[in-house]
């Protein structure tokens, strides 16, 4: 079972004989522990500190809170006598009968074998072996590769081990009851050193640098286990070591049933740290902490603080600090105090009734000036008293808010009816037409570079120059006062403003920037807001002090709040209450504190590391989705992460265990956010439905500067698309389309190849079919004629009775007979030809000279006006067909008016040849040749012909045909 319990911090006052302070918080089981009784502690390389208790089992304290494991988490005992850490990090738990080993993840019981009653002690590991001491005097045991290679065969035989110890080099040092020291080297070898004619009991064993320091019944020895030297100590130490400190070089001493804090240096006197407890261990951190293990009373934290309360006389609420040039500090509330030399004197306000003081400050020429509810007061030095100035000497008003100086010594001050400057003899008075609220001053500075002066109201930021008043809006502050004002780098203002943080205003440019809490600060409810000489600029709060440094852009470079964990008790700042020179004073509501300077010397921070990754909030393990894992937490490295699976949490922590609530973080996901994020103390962050890709968190922290890390540390991860976003799957899916496309073009061009055989068949038939056409025609219409010539000329030569004229005529008409079907077989065959519009004039001048030679009258009418475009074959049939019924009409209608007209009806067009002769019948139409080859010559043409005929009523021949389309003749076989 896993346990989370808060961690409350008390104070416990130590005393002190020494300049530098300390001070000494104390952990209890009612405060976070598990039990009272600690007895083992050792520090990972992360920061945590790991505790083992008697009963209470195995803690770990991150400088938060604590987290509680017990045998219900695989613990083989709830009592730890013992911590190691090997050099991969695992931690070591000796129990009085058995060990376990903890990974991170999982416990590894080794527990004694059955029967033995021999209890484990110490253990340390060395390369990949650990050794352990079995009973308080008995043998040494080992453990390698998580297998025991002896336990009832110990190393040493026929020895007792009495005392054992880690060197400063990684090796193993044993006292053994044979009057000598054993030391295990990293390499393997041993070494054997006597010490029989040095002394005859040993009490302790110390490192001491690079020695270890014998306390004995001889007095102190120091053994060089480099060149494996015993000589006698000339270190004045005479009580029990408990241990020794080599960063502050200090022993820890037991005297008189209380832990003393002894420097080497033995003319500074001791410091007693606590009494009355039992100290079983005492670690010293990285941070320049020291931590005491008791039995029964908890854990003890001796620490340098951030900050020190002053033992000035009780004072209350602090409002105002000052230190002049003589050394004395002026301290401001409902009394007004000088302290110096530990002499205190008390000055009496200017007025009788209730007074406060609201700021104390020294100008140029040294002198002191105290702003009062009562009025102005200047101190007389040499009569060591206050001169008061009130409305009888020219104020406007007697309630002086705060108070600051020109480059010339004058004095402004801010009242609540406006402006008030003083030359030394006279005041004047800038007042507003504004309301009596928006007259109030409640903080003024005098800013020298432009030698203005800028003041603050509810009606925003004023500003006073050549006696000249102006307002400067500020859109980020309004509605909101502003309590506070600083000038940093002689460049900008810095305005404290009671709810919307820190304005920094640049009055030169016009330019401004918030600085709030989404940037770092504790609290937007800002008392004052200042930079020291070395332009750190601190800030007061509700929750505290702060301390910051912006970089050129104005932004936080470093951070430092500062609050209860840092020795503030009353946490909350005054307004005009600190005082920064080479000493810093702070004003808050419980008294006076000043700043620890050697707090500075603290180099170190722990690394900030990844604490675990989950799924769906811990639905589903991350270690599922990658081949290996990393660090004591057991981290996926580089995990692969299904895409039903993208809603991830990352944990993430920076252990600090002297300043706590300074840590914040910051954090950026590559390929996913677009900036950094904003400060938070929370060391966790959530992306839900990420999309597939690639991504990289990146987290900053705040290290021991105060400054954000220069490398983040970085987790990689991938987020899987389903398998239809794959590259596999739109290679695949761009493949098989590429291919269906392939084959169907395949099959396109194989029809289209198919179908240009077949066209190209057809054609060559269609050209056969032609042949034998022209062939026909010519040797019946053109053969015929040719063979008549031939037979008429024939019977020109035998005739003898006169009757060659008559052959001539006959020979001339079947040569013009020919010659005019020739010219239209040849007319027909020109592709030029096959339009509907030309085909009908060819028809209609054929029409006009026909009759033209019996004065027969013929009119032809196109009622067409688009181009149409005629198949292949069909001028040539429609011609011969149309002259068929002229040449008809012609021989046998015995007609006076012809017309020929081409026209469109429902069903396409129509030819039509229209008559007013003696007609004929019906039976006639069947038994005329000429309209026998009319009616198969309009079937080759896909058309219908229509003759109406009467008997004296005319005649009528219709030709109709349909729209024509592509290829419609083409096709046929």
């Amino acid at each position: 079972m896993l346990a989370r319990i808060s961690l409350v911090l008390f104070i416990v006052v130590a005393n002190s004989a020494i300049a530098q302070k300390y001070s000494l918080r104390n952990f209890t089981a009612l405060n976070g522990l598990p039990q009272s009784q600690v007895w083992a502690m050792v520090e990972d390389a992360n920061g945590y500190l790991w505790l083992g208790t008697i009963g209470g089992g195995l803690a770990r304290f991150d400088g938060k809170e604590f987290k509680v494991y017990t045998t219900l988490d695989g613990l083989l005992s709830n009592q730890v006598n013992s911590l190691q850490l090997d050099a991969h990090q695992n931690l070591w738990i000796v129990h009085p009968r058995g060990i376990t080993k903890f990974d991170g993840q999982t416990f590894k019981k080794f527990p004694e074998p059955a029967g033995s009653q021999k209890f484990i002690w110490k253990l340390f590991n060395l390369n990949d072996t650990i050794f352990f001491q079995i009973g308080n005097q008995g043998s040494i045991g080992k453990i390698y590769n998580d297998s025991i290679i002896s336990w009832d065969k110990p190393v040493l035989p026929d020895k007792k081990v009495y005392f054992s110890i880690r060197t400063t080099s990684k090796s193993i040092c044993y006292y053994p009851n044979d009057s000598s020291f054993l030391l295990l080297h990293p390499n393997g070898s041993r070494t054997w050193i006597s010490i029989k004619e040095y002394f005859n009991t040993l009490k302790s064993m110390i490192n001491y640098h690079k020695t270890i320091l014998l306390e004995t019944d001889k007095g102190l020895y120091q053994f060089n286990y480099e060149d494996n030297t015993i000589t006698k100590s000339d270190l004045q130490i005479h009580d029990h070591i408990v241990a020794y400190d080599s960063s502050t070089r200090n022993f820890w001493v037991e005297k008189e049933g209380a832990l003393w804090r002894q420097s080497v240096n033995t003319e500074i006197p001791a410091e007693l740290v606590v009494s009355d407890v039992s100290v079983t261990q005492i670690l010293f951190d990285r941070e320049g902490s020291a931590w005491i293990g008791t039995s029964g009373n908890g854990l003890y934290r001796y620490s340098l603080p951030d900050f020190d309360k002053c033992d000035f006389e009780k004072m209350g609420s602090v409002m105002a600090i000052a230190k002049d040039k003589s050394g004395a500090v002026w301290l401001g509330s409902r009394i007004l105090l000088k302290t110096k030399n530990k002499k205190t004197t008390k000055y009496r306000l200017n007025s009788s009734n209730r007074n406060e003081v609201m700021e104390v400050k020294v100008n140029q020429r040294g002198e002191v000036w105290v702003a009062s509810m009562g009025g102005l007061g200047r101190y007389d030095s040499i009569k060591d008293n206050f001169k008061w100035h009130t409305r009888e000497h020219g104020l406007s008003s007697q309630y002086i808010s705060c108070i600051d100086f020109d480059e010339n010594g004058n004095t402004w001050c801010g009242t609540s009816d406006g402006v008030n400057f003083f030359d030394g003899n006279n005041f004047t008075i800038y007042t507003f037409k504004d309301s009596k609220s928006a007259r109030s001053i409640s903080s003024l500075r005098y800013f020298k570079r432009l030698k203005t002066l800028f003041a603050s109201s509810e009606q925003g930021l004023l500003s006073i120059k050549d006696r000249k008043v102006e307002r400067t809006e500020l859109p980020e502050l309004a509605n909101t006062p502003v309590a506070s004002m600083g000038v940093y780098k002689d460049s900008v203002l810095l305005l404290g403003s009671l709810g919307s943080g820190i304005l920094v205003y640049d009055p030169l440019h016009g330019t401004s920037k918030i600085i709030s809490s989404k940037d770092g600060l504790p609290s937007n409810l800002i008392y004052f807001v200042t930079p020291d000489q070395e332009n750190m600029i601190w800030v007061g709060t509700e929750q505290g002090i702060t301390r910051l440094r912006l970089s050129k852009e104005f932004d936080i470079a470093e951070i430092h709040n500062y609050g209860y964990d840092n020795g503030l008790m009353g946490v909350e700042t005054n307004q005009n209450a600190y005082y920064l020179g080479k000493e810093k004073y702070f004003g808050l509501v419980d008294g006076v504190y000043q700043f620890n300077e050697k707090k500075k010397e603290i180099s170190y921070s722990y690394p900030l590391h990844l604490t675990g990754v989950d799924i769906f909030y811990g639905e589903v393990s991350s270690r599922n989705y990658s081949d290996s894992v990393y660090s004591f937490f057991k981290l996926p490295f580089k995990p692969v992460v299904p895409w039903s699976k993208n809603h991830i949490t990352f944990y993430f922590n920076r252990v600090d265990k002297l300043n706590p609530n300074s840590v914040q973080y910051k954090y950026f996901l590559e390929n996913f956010d677009k900036t950094w994020s904003q400060p938070t103390d929370r060391g966790m962050v959530t992306y839900g439905n990420l999309p597939p890709g690639k991504y990289v968190l990146q987290v900053k922290a705040i290290n021991y500067k105060g400054g954000w890390d220069d490398q983040p540390l970085s987790y990689a991860f991938v987020i899987k698309a389903p398998f239809y976003r794959t590259a596999t799957f739109t290679i695949l899916s761009f493949s098989f389309v590429a291919g269906l496309i392939i084959l169907i073009s395949f099959y396109k061009v194989r029809a289209r190849v198919r179908k240009t055989i077949e066209i190209e068949r057809i054609r060559q038939q269609e050209q056969e079919h032609l042949r034998k056409e022209i062939a026909r025609d010519f040797h019946d219409e053109m053969g015929n004629q040719l063979t008549r010539i031939i037979n008429y000329i024939s019977l020109m030569k035998l005739s003898q009775n006169g009757h060659a004229s008559e052959f001539y005529n006959k020979v001339e008409s079947a040569a013009k007979y020919l010659y005019t079907g020739t010219r239209d077989f040849i007319w027909s065959i020109d592709p030029v030809n096959d339009e509907l519009t030309k085909l009908f004039f060819h028809i209609r001048d054929f029409g006009e000279k026909l009759f033209e030679e019996k004065g027969i009258h013929f009119r032809a009418y196109n009622e067409l006006k688009e181009k149409i475009q005629l198949p292949y074959g069909f001028s040539r049939e429609a011609n011969l067909i149309m002259k068929e019924a002229m040449t008809n009409a012609f021989n046998h209608s015995q007609a006076k008016n012809v017309s020929f007209t081409l026209k469109r009806n429902h069903a396409g067009f129509e030819m039509e040849l229209k008559d007013d002769g003696v007609g004929f019948s019906p039976e006639e139409l069947d038994q005329t040749n000429g309209l026998v080859n009319m009616r198969t010559r309009t079937g080759r043409i896909k058309s219908e012909i229509n003759i109406i005929s009467q008997a004296n009523g005319g005649t009528e021949v219709h030709l109709v045909f349909p729209e024509f389309k592509p290829n419609m003749y083409e096709q046929r076989n």
